[in-house]
């Protein structure tokens, strides 16, 4: 009953957590996004009264707004469950890695024949992926990143290895009361809750791996199909 519980109560913060996100994703489209396109239009009617010594900050600054909406959308997209599930898992780990292969040298490596899984075990998968490669840019100082996704008919396998700092994760584990320890600890729960075991090998100064393995995996159906 215990673990049944407990399985319970960490859906429901995943489904409030979507929830939330979801208005996120939503304020970013209609709200922020509104405001730079009102800064951009702005420019856009200064520009011909514009000193010609001044001129070129202007259009740089329509620049970084032009910038900054592409950012604003692409963030809105990641946060979107609806759009998420829609595209799937594969081609929102890819979206998420474009956005990161600005300050990273990315790899994507795939084996086997593609397929899709359940909607909302591919929700669970890629904010997983998201927390995962937040740690790496906030901690890891890595300048590489390798992701592998595996689609084998018994077995899905997706790992994240980065060449970063790496650390001690039997002490980072037992140190639960830190941030990062306990973020680690909510992964592990909340692979468990689609029946996916997660695992980190790391040591310090040899980088990081993350694997996340389901068996048996529930396909929908094949892409290549």
């Amino acid at each position: 009953m215990k673990e049944a519980f407990g399985q319970t109560l960490m859906h429901s913060k995943l489904a409030i957590q979507e929830q939330t996100l979801d208005h996120i994703a939503k304020e970013l489209h209609a709200n922020v996004s509104h405001l730079v396109s009102l800064i951009n239009i702005n420019l856009q009617e200064i520009l011909p009264q514009t000193q010609s010594n001044t001129r070129e900050n202007v259009l740089e600054t329509k620049s970084l707004a032009k910038q900054l909406m592409g950012e604003i959308k692409a963030l809105s997209a990641s946060l979107n469950t609806d759009h998420i599930m829609h595209i799937g898992l594969t081609q929102a780990l890819d979206n998420e890695l474009s956005r990161l292969s600005k300050k990273f040298e990315v790899t994507v490596t795939k084996t086997g024949e593609e397929y899709r899984l359940k909607p909302e075990n591919e929700i669970i998968l890629f904010r997983l992926c998201q927390e995962v490669l937040n740690n790496v840019i906030k901690y890891s100082g890595a300048g590489k990143i390798l992701v592998s996704l595996s689609f084998a008919l018994d077995n899905f396998t997706l790992s994240i290895t980065d060449n970063g700092s790496g650390f001690n994760v039997e002490d980072a584990m037992n140190n639960s009361g830190e941030k990062q320890s306990t973020g680690l600890i909510n992964m592990r729960k909340r692979a468990s809750v689609i029946n996916a075991s997660f695992t980190i090998s790391s040591a310090p100064g040899t980088g990081t791996t993350v694997n996340i393995n389901i068996p048996n995996p529930e396909k929908l159906n094949n892409i290549a199909a």
